[in-house]
Parts: structure tokens; sequence; C-alpha cells
């Protein structure tokens, strides 16, 4: 039965609710958030910056863009795939407007990790208008039919770009059952031949590591031109023809492989290396002729792979430069035996960095003396972008370019200007690299007490107008105590309720974030402050920075990149040395981003509490409602959700479990997010 408040008429829940809060003032419990405005907080509404930037290149917007390409012979043209299964035509870059010219939207499956992935234009594209697309894809009217990792080649006037022959000519259409790791990419190395990427399928136990199989886990070499010389493939259902296999590919005639028999007329003499999880974008170095991969992980490391005939990048033995799930399953010889052809990444960094490296260019433009023969990457989950490039002792370094763009599908560079163009499908734009040596905007401020959050850095005082607030379940931060409180300076502006989404915030909205860490856990006396963060409301956004504390009352400003520490503990009796990273400025972005509601705790259900505040009991959404900070608010509370803590005895279980998923999970894993969701 529902409570009896709850079964009352509007209007005498509404005076229930006024008596309430009279009598609270009357009986000398008022709500100690008396709204003052700040005018202490130096923190910019847009930071300074110095060096590279993005511009919108084109102005318009396209419908989730995932790949591009330039046209030979058309320097203001430009083709790029939509992830629905559409070709767009980009005819005048000075005078922009999308056209559809192919649209295999009917026969393409598109999800969280589907869609139309890569196009290529072959290399005599000027003189026979050749495009090749890579799509997951179905058969149309054939409810039953499954699903394909589908090679196509399509043919259009080299001229208009208009299609001039109908229909599709299907290469390769690989059958798979998930809806992950699929890849892929398809690029012509300088060799001619067409190079095609495809994932593990997300069945890493039957489809890696193996040649007599199908089409997975591998990048692939094919010719199109079927050339004299090239071979037939052997027969497959995945084989639909219109290509031949190059006779030097590696696998051609294998009889064996990690050490055990295969039959060379089973062998897929496609394959040109294997080993991979999800490589996604294929680059060729325009002056080594190298091919570079980036290789997507599972649950440790992102990598950059060089790959090269018969390479065997490890996985699921391995995942990048560390163990891989099925690493007990390994040849007790694969890493050292050549006859294995085991080859390591040469970069890979940890999921504390990013958790889905996007492979970019090697550039090779005039336009950035600077960018010169580096691997551009991105991460698509985290927003940054760098660089990949040898440092003095030849050990390939990420350096970051301090931009911030989630949601990247592809880079290419303009063969007619050297302009780096970059995809991304969180706004559907196409954004173009530029750099300024010229410093513009404001500075952040170096410590923590140039900011004006608090007055005693010691005790951690607030500021007038920044006021405290609590969640219900907070998120788990490798077990530091933390401690919030929330600025909104101009006493016009106000905070928007909503029931179930996040709370929308006026610009200049300030949130900070303290960090404690009990060395010895449960001894209080151990605790040793770590850092305070800040996430500022942007008209377009947010940005976030931390400070680091370096002594009891002195913090300073996290680098752009971040950093990491070693703090020794003492856990349970046992000597432990934590790893602790200070988040760079584009790592806040990969949680506080627009998917996610910017502010992640600053919603209905994690705010929904009483609180204490200077010995005034009081409940924290009504007081943020009277003190003038929140507008649109029911006059109830008892009908709107609210998360258990951890330790509430209170609370079933489940909705323990479920609070802990939403207040840890559901900012990445959530339809349109950085992880899977539906």
């Amino acid at each position: 039965m529902a409570p009896l408040l709850l079964r009352l008429p509007l209007m005498f829940v509404r005076l229930f609710w006024i008596l309430t809060l009279v009598l609270s003032v009357t009986t000398g419990t008022a709500d100690p958030w008396t709204r003052v405005p700040n005018t202490t907080l130096t923190l910019p509404q847009n930071p300074g910056r110095l060096g590279y930037r993005l511009v919108d290149g084109l102005g318009i917007a396209f419908e989730k863009p995932s790949a591009m390409a330039f046209v030979p012979g058309k320097p203001n043209a430009l083709l790029l795939t939509e992830l629905s299964g559409r070709v767009v035509r980009v005819a005048n870059r000075a005078q922009p407007s999308r056209a559809v010219i192919l649209d295999v939207v009917d026969s393409t499956v598109v999800g969280p990790n589907e869609g139309l992935l890569a196009l290529t234009l072959h290399p005599r594209f000027e003189s026979n208008g050749r495009i090749f697309l890579l799509r997951t894809a179905r058969i149309p009217g054939q409810a039953n039919a499954g699903k394909f990792v589908q090679i196509s080649e399509f043919q259009v006037s080299p001229d208009t770009l208009e299609p001039t022959a109908p229909g599709e000519k299907v290469l390769i259409q690989q059958a798979y059952s998930s809806l992950d790791h699929l890849g892929g990419d398809l690029q012509f190395g300088p060799d001619g031949y067409l190079y095609a990427s495809i994932g593990d399928g997300f069945n890493p136990a039957f489809n890696s590591q193996q040649i007599d199989r199908g089409f997975f886990s591998a990048v692939l070499r094919i010719d199109v031109d079927e050339r004299p010389g090239s071979l037939a493939p052997n027969p497959h259902p995945a084989v639909k023809g219109g290509y031949r296999i190059p006779p030097d590919n590696p696998y051609v005639g294998a009889t064996q492989f990690l050490g055990a028999p295969v039959d060379p007329s089973e062998v897929r003499t496609e394959l040109w290396s294997v080993g991979f999880r999800e490589p996604f974008r294929l680059s060729f170095d325009s002056a080594t002729g190298e091919l570079y991969v980036g290789e997507v992980g599972a649950e440790a490391r992102e990598s950059v792979h060089v790959t090269s005939p018969g390479a065997n990048h490890g996985w699921p033995y391995r995942e990048g430069d560390t163990q891989g799930i099925l690493f007990d399953t390994v040849p007790q010889d694969f890493l050292y035996n050549p006859l294995h052809r085991y080859v390591p990444p040469v970069f890979s960094y940890p999921h504390t960095v990013g958790h889905c490296v996007i492979g970019g260019v090697i550039y090779r433009g005039s336009r950035f003396p600077d960018l010169y023969g580096a691997y551009l990457i991105s991460d698509y989950s985290y927003g940054w972008m760098g660089t990949v490039r040898p440092n003095a002792q030849g050990v390939r370094e990420l350096k970051g370019l301090s931009l911030y763009l989630p949601g990247v599908t592809d880079f290419a560079e303009d063969p007619l200007t050297g302009d780096i163009w970059i995809s991304e499908i969180d706004q559907s734009r196409l954004w173009r690299l530029e750099y300024s040596g010229v410093f513009t905007g404001e500075p952040l401020p170096a410590t923590l007490a140039d900011t004006g959050a608090f007055t005693d850095l010691t005790q951690l005082t607030p500021a007038p107008g920044i006021i405290p607030y609590e969640v219900n379940h907070a998120f788990w931060s490798d077990d530091a105590h933390k401690r919030r409180w929330l600025s909104v300076p101009a006493l016009t502006n106000q905070v928007g309720f909503h029931p179930t989404e996040g709370w929308t915030s006026p610009a200049g909205t300030v949130w900070i974030k303290h960090f404690d860490l009990e060395l010895t856990p449960g001894v209080p006396e151990s605790s040793r402050r770590i850092e305070t963060r800040f996430l500022v409301r942007q008209p377009d956004g947010v940005y976030g920075l931390s400070y680091r504390w370096d002594s009891a009352t002195n913090a300073t400003l996290v680098p752009e990149d971040g950093v990491e520490e070693n703090i020794t503990r003492v856990v349970n009796g046992v000597t432990v040395v934590q790893r602790w990273r200070y988040p760079s400025r584009s790592e806040c972005l990969a949680c506080h981003n627009r998917r996610s509601g910017l502010a992640l705790s600053f919603n209905t259900a994690q705010l929904n509490r009483e609180v204490e505040w200077d010995g005034v009991r009081t409940h924290q959404i009504a007081a943020l409602v009277r003190s003038g900070y929140l507008t649109n608010a029911p006059a109830s509370f008892h009908a709107t959700p609210k998360y258990a803590a951890r330790d509430d005895a209170d609370a079933s279980v489940e909705w323990r479990a479920r609070s802990y998923l939403s207040a840890n999970c559901s900012f990445c894993h959530q339809p349109g997010g950085a992880g899977l969701g539906r």
C-alpha cells in the first residue's frame, strides 16, 4: 500500500510540506544554507591555451560519420561513411553540402559496435571509380539470415562521384553472432593490394590463434585486380569471389601453425597477420611503407602494432604488453620461439589513461613540422589526442596535444594542404587541426590557494557562496574518503531539478571534490590529503582540473597530461604500494561528458537525503530549494528516487547493488555511452 502522504490530493501534499518547513523554522531547525554570492573563485570560464586546437572543418553536421577519404584529382572533394549505411559526398569544401551517393541502410546492421565502418578508394580511382566498403551486414528481407562482416565493391563516376553500375559486389561475407570486436578497416597498401582488418567477434577462444577457420582476429591482404600470378582463394562459405590471393602472402602453402599441423587447403591464405582482438584502424606510413594498427584492448591495455607478414600479435594469450585472458593456454615457447612469429606492440597504455584507442595517421605533411613522422592517435572514451613517436632511447612515448574530443572515429591527412582531419560521432562533425603560437585566454590558477575556493586550507573552510553537499552512494575511488562542495556564484542563477535525469546547471557552476586516503585503513589519524578536484560548467560543456597536495597546507595544479604516484599503505597488517592516478584534464571529461549529464552525482537519486550542517538536520534537496539554488522541484520528495549506500542495512541487497552500478558504471555503460549499453 502506498504511504498515506502519496495518496492525498496534491494540494494537501503541498500544504503538508509547507507546514513542515514552517515548523522547522519556528523550532530552530531552519536551513543553514543561507545563499550568498561567491566572489572569490578565480577559475576561468574558458581556460587559455597555447598550441593545437580543433575547428569545425566544414560547418555542417552529418549522421554519425565513421570514416573518410579524400578524392584523388578533386582537391576540394571528400567522401565519408555514416554509421547507418550511407556514403556521403562533399563535392566542394569551400561551399560544403551533404549528398548521399550510396545507400545500403537496408542491409546494414547498426549497433553499439556495428555499422558501416570503413571505406577506401582504389589507387587508380581517377580512371576506374572503384570504392570498397567494410560493414556489418544482413540479407534484406530474411529475418533469420544472420549477420556478416562484409567487404564489398561499388563503382561511381570519378568525375561526378555518382554510382555508374547498379548493385553491390560482395567479396567476403564472414558470418558472426556477437555485436562486438568486429573491427575494422580497409586500406590499399603501397603494393596496390587491399588490406582489411577484422576483430575476434567476441569469441577469442575460437576465432583467435587459428588460420584454418574464418577471417577473424586478423589483417587480410587480397588482390582485387586479380593480377596474373595471383592464386585462387581456398573454398570457404565467406568467400564470394572478385579477388585473388597475392602469391607471397605468408600462409600460402602453410602446413603448421603454433606447432600443430594444418591442412594447406583449409588455410585462409587471405591472412597477412594474426593475433588481434579488435584492429579497428589501419594506417600506412607513406615514407616507410610500415603498416600501423590501432588495437582496442580488453581489460587492461590499448595498443599500437606495426604489423608485418606472418606476425602474430598474441591475443588472447597477450593483451598489449601484458598477459591476455587466455594466457594459461599459450604454448610455453610462444614468446621466444621464432617459429611462432610473436611480435609485441610498439606502444601500449593502461586503462588508467584510456579505454579505446583510435589509430590515426603517420603524419608526413608540411603544415605541422613538429608532428612530422609522429603517429596521431585518440582515445574514443577519454577524448584525448596525442602523438606516439620514439624518444632519444628509441622507445615510443605518448605526448598529449591538450585536445579533447570524445567519439573520434577516423583520421585523414589532406593530400593537398597537409591538414589533419578528424571525424567524430558525438557531435557528428569533421574537425580540422590548427596550431597557434600565441597564448590566448586566462591561465589556470597555479595553486589551490589561488583558486579562491577556501578561506582556510588547513581546515578546508569554504569561501562564502560555496556550500557542502553529500551523496547517497559515493563513487568508489580507490578507498579514498571524499568531501564535496558546490558554487553557483550569481544569485540570479539556479540549478534545474529533474526527477530522474541529471540536473541542469548554469554556466559558472563549480563542483569541488576533495580526496583523503587513510594510509592504514580504519585509522583516521593516518589520513593523508591526496588531491582536490574542480569541475567548471561552461556554456557548452565542462572542464576539469585537479590540485595535488604536496604538504598539509599546499596543493599545486596537476599537469595537463596528469601524473601518477606510488603511495605506501598498511592494509590488514601488510605493507602495500598503491598506484594513485592524478587525472589529466581529458580524463576528467571521459566520465563527465554530455551522455552522463556532466556532473555525475548531481541528481535526485544521489542528493535525496537528510544531511547535518553545523549541527542542524535538514533535507538536502529541500534546503537547496529554500535557499534559492534549485528550481522546478516538487513539493515533496517521498516519491522521488533515492540511492542506497553500500552499508545501508535498511535497503535491500538488490537496491544497494543497483545503486552501486548506477553510481560507478552507468555514466559509461548506457545508450550512446563509451561502454556497451542499450
